[in-house]
This record gives structure tokens, C-alpha cells and sequence, in this order.
């Protein structure tokens, strides 16, 4: 990783929408001395204290730039433990682009590169890789739930479940070193079958954690809902109005949907995907026939099916696409005397009957679907799998050689490697190049 001794950085890190503020941080050993170059007040910069003044300075403007707010924070205290400025001015796309071209001027300053502020943070010490990765996932959260699982990130629950399960491992190794480092005196050594018991409880919490990815990956996509039934069920009708509005084209004539038309809806603080798909139905029309595909390609990859029905139309699926969990919906109630048994739900989109029930069991089969997690994690992360996966694989070998009766140098390099692989969850042993990869997914100013 590279060293930020003597670099001095600077970014928009918040920028406000129309009539807000906006927030430009400067980080690094010239961080104070570069805004005092632009900053007056009545009141000398104090760590930890907001200051307010005016930036002034010919290089901004003749007379002064604009009010501003200024708060410095004194390495090694700041999130990223070098000194940091934050300027606080009027949110204009003029006045933000002014300052900081005209920062960019002052001598050994430079423009932030992405995630930097976190990496600096990270490299310093202030943070694990696990709570800096979280910044990430808190920025892009797009409903309730993703938004508290970040946040259980960022408050350490990953950092602090990898914590626990190493200090078992270091435990372990710890009594084989033992007998690595005393095995030419007469002492009664702990036998290493005892190292079973917490080996296997190490591979069943690391077990059930990858269970959670499922339900994290959908924290992180949505949960992917199709609409689907043959062409004239109603499922447009249907799903215009679950999303509250006129997205997909109703007319009376089979076949209208030719493409997929997808829209996020929020059900229990979850993202859903409502996707409405074209009719199945056996066809010769080439356009037609795509779009019938592209519905079988949304079966495959959804969490959860609509299988809509209706009097004058028959939808059938194949034994291999219902295996995916479905609500098997009755359209166009208002139209018969009753409906046909075997219906989770029976409807009509012209009446509005039976659509709240529809409502509380897609309410209740998202609730389904949630994840508590292991100690508070839900694993999102593809990274975080992979660094999973291969640490059970490691645990497993561990106690191959405990209960082979491999001699203690053996078991001792299993537990490092072990220790090795956990280690790249908070960045103790994770390589450089995974490094500046999760880094340059980050915003500009974060």
C-alpha cells in the first residue's frame, strides 16, 4: 500500500442537494496550514471546535468567497488519524467547484482518489477492513433493512465475530506451541483431542454464517418477484397496481407485454422487484416468443413467483420451475360466482377485493426469507464468502490432523494458516491488491 507520510488530499465528501450545504474535507500534515491560507475569523482554529468566518482570499474572489463553518480535528484523532479540516459552505455547484479548484492550487495538496478517506482511515488504524467496507455499503443502502445490517457492520459485530473465533484458534494454538516448545521436559501436555470440541464449534458457527449470504445478497439486489401466468390473466392489471402506478400497458387483447418491466417496491423495509413478464404460451411469433423466454429466464432467478390465474386462461409451469416459492393468485374474481380450489389468494383488479390479502402474505413471505445472522452478521459480500468458505475448508483440515494423530507442528501450521485466512476479514493479512480493489469502489470524498 502506498504511504501518505507527507500527502495532503482534498474532496467534496457531502454534496447537498439544490439550497443545502455542501462539506469539503482536507486530510494530511499540510491540512491546517493549507485553510488558514483562506480562512478568516474573529476565532483562532481549535481541535474539536466549529469555527465560523469567511473564506477570503483573491484566489476565490474579489472581497469574500462566502460564509463557512470550519472544523479541524488534530491527528491522531480524526477519522482518518492525520490532521483533517472540514469546510462547511453553501451547497452552489459554483462555489463548490471554485474552493476546490483553487485548494488544488496550494503546494503539496491533491485531489482524493476514491474510498481514500476510509483507506487512510483504515491504515492508520482507526478502522478494520470489515467496519470500512461498511461505509460503502451504508452509502449505497437502498431500503430499511440493508441500512441496518451496514450498520451493524460499522459498529464492529463482523470485527468483533471474527474476534471470538480467533481468540478459540489462538487458544488452540497456544497448547500446541506448548508442547512444541517444552516436549524435551517431563510435563503432562494437554492431549490434542481435546482441540475437537472448539474446532468443531468454530466450523458450525463459520457454517451457519455463509447460510446467511442467500439473504444478504438480496439486502444487497432486492428480492426478485416476477409476475407470471398466461397472456390476458391480468398480470399488468396487477402489477400497476401493487406499484401504485400506470407502468405497464393493460389492454383486452392477449399478448400486449412483450418485455420484462421491472419496479422496486418496499415490503417489511425490504427492496422488492416486482417484474412483469410477457404471457406463457406457446407461439410462433418471434417477438412474442423472446419475450415468453425472457419470462422463463425470471422464473429461474426469482425468490419468489406470482403465478397469476384467471377464468378464461390456464397458466401451467414446468415440474422444474415450480421448485421456486410461489403464490398461486385468482384474478378477475368479479367475474365468476367463485374461485377454483387450490388458489393462495383470490383477486379482481377492478374491484380492489382480496389485493390487501395479497399485500400481508407477500408482507409475510419477505419476513420469511429474513436472516437474523450469526452474533448480528449477515454476510453480503461475495469477499467476505470466499474468505469464508476457504477458513472452513482450513478449519477442516485442522481437525483431519487432530484426529489423524499428526504430530503437533502439523496441527500448529494448520491453526496459522487458519488464523492467516481469518485475518483478511479485518485486513490483517489481506494483500494489496485486494486492498486497493475494495477501495476503488468507493464515492470520490469518502
Amino acid at each position: 500500500m502506498p504511504s501518505f507520510v507527507d500527502d495532503t488530499i482534498v474532496a467534496i465528501s457531502t454534496p447537498p442537494g439544490i439550497g443545502g450545504l455542501a462539506v469539503v474535507r482536507i486530510s494530511g500534515p499540510l491540512a491546517l496550514e493549507t485553510i488558514n491560507q483562506y480562512f478568516s475569523s474573529t476565532q483562532k482554529l481549535k481541535p474539536r471546535y466549529a469555527t465560523f468566518g469567511k473564506l477570503k482570499h483573491p484566489a476565490l474572489s474579489e472581497g469574500e468567497f462566502d460564509d463557512c463553518v470550519v472544523t479541524y480535528f488534530k491527528g491522531p484523532h480524526s477519522v482518518t488519524g492525520e490532521d483533517l479540516v472540514e469546510i462547511s459552505i453553501h451547497g452552489g455547484a459554483y462555489l463548490q467547484q471554485k474552493l476546490l479548484e483553487v485548494l488544488l492550487r496550494a503546494p503539496g495538496v491533491r485531489a482524493a482518489s476514491a474510498g481514500e478517506f476510509t483507506l487512510r482511515s483504515f491504515l492508520s488504524g482507526r478502522i478494520d477492513l470489515s467496519r470500512a467496507e461498511a461505509v460503502a455499503d451504508l452509502i449505497h443502502a437502498k431500503d430499511a433493512a440493508a441500512h441496518k445490517n451496514a450498520r451493524n457492520q460499522l459498529l464492529g459485530n463482523l470485527k468483533n465475530l471474527v474476534g471470538s473465533i480467533s481468540e478459540k484458534l489462538i487458544h488452540s494454538l497456544t497448547v500446541i506451541e506448548a508442547e512444541l516448545d517444552f516436549s524435551d521436559q517431563e510435563i503432562d501436555f494437554t492431549p490434542s483431542s481435546a482441540l475437537l470440541g472448539p474446532l468443531f464449534e468454530i466450523r458450525e458457527t463459520t457454517s451457519a454464517l455463509l447460510e446467511t449470504y442467500f439473504y444478504g445478497r438480496r439486502l444487497e439486489e432486492g428480492i426478485r418477484v416476477p409476475l407470471v401466468g398466461a397472456p390476458n390473466s391480468g398480470k399488468s392489471s396487477l402489477f400497476n397496481l401493487l406499484v401504485g402506478e400506470e407502468r405497464a400497458i393493460v389492454t383486452s387483447h392477449a399478448g400486449t407485454t412483450r418485455d420484462t418491466i421491472e419496479k422496486t417496491i418496499v415490503v417489511a423495509g425490504h427492496s422488492v422487484i416486482l417484474v412483469d413478464t410477457a404471457g406463457l404460451r406457446e407461439t410462433e411469433n418471434e417477438a412474442e416468443l423472446s419475450g415468453v423466454d425472457r419470462s422463463l429466464d425470471e422464473i429461474e432467478s426469482a425468490d419468489l413467483v406470482l403465478l397469476v390465474h384467471a377464468p378464461d386462461t390456464e397458466t401451467n409451469l414446468d415440474h422444474d420451475l415450480t421448485t421456486t416459492p410461489y403464490i398461486s393468485v385468482f384474478n378477475k374474481l368479479d367475474l365468476v360466482s367463485r374461485a377454483p380450489d387450490g388458489m393462495d389468494i383470490s383477486l379482481s383488479c377492478t374491484t380492489g377485493e382480496g389485493l390487501d390479502l395479497l399485500r400481508s402474505t407477500l408482507y409475510e413471505q419477505v419476513i420469511n426469507m429474513v436472516n437474523k445472522g450469526v452474533g448480528g452478521v449477515v454476510l453480503n459480500s461475495e469477499r467476505h464468502r470466499d474468505v469464508f468458505i476457504r477458513f472452513k475448508g482450513q478449519v477442516s483440515a485442522c481437525i483431519d490432523s487432530v484426529q489423524s494423530e499428526y504430530g503437533p507442528e502439523y496441527i500448529a501450521s494448520d491453526l496459522r494458516a487458519a488464523l492467516d485466512i481469518l485475518g483478511e476479514i479485518t485486513g490483517k493479512t489481506t494483500p494489496d491488491d485486494i486492498l486497493n480493489q475494495i477501495f476503488s469502489g468507493f464515492c470520490v470524498g469518502k
